[in-house]
């Protein structure tokens, strides 16, 4: 469940970051900032920490927050790679 819960902040956390850029760039008349290359690193670093929890508190193997961190950081980060290819 915490999976779940962690690779739908991801979306969330995307679709604020690139709605927020998008105003952004609206206001701004050019492009000012990408949503999509802002979330990669911020993502990066949230799922990252949520795996160190896992293994730190959590009590799970390295092995195991691995693979849940291919899942919660690799679904949005794939949605993110595919905006910044699409160029907006």
């Amino acid at each position: 469940m915490h999976m779940l819960m962690m690779t739908v902040l991801g979306f969330v956390v995307l679709a604020v970051l690139w709605g927020g850029a998008r105003f952004i760039n609206a206001r701004a008349g050019r492009t000012v900032v990408n949503g999509a290359r802002l979330f990669l690193p911020v993502w990066a670093a949230v799922s990252f920490y949520n795996g160190y929890i896992g293994v730190t508190r959590a009590g799970y193997s390295v092995q195991a927050e691995l693979l849940v961190h291919l899942v919660v950081f690799g679904l949005p980060a794939a949605v993110a790679v595919w905006l910044i290819w699409r160029g907006r």
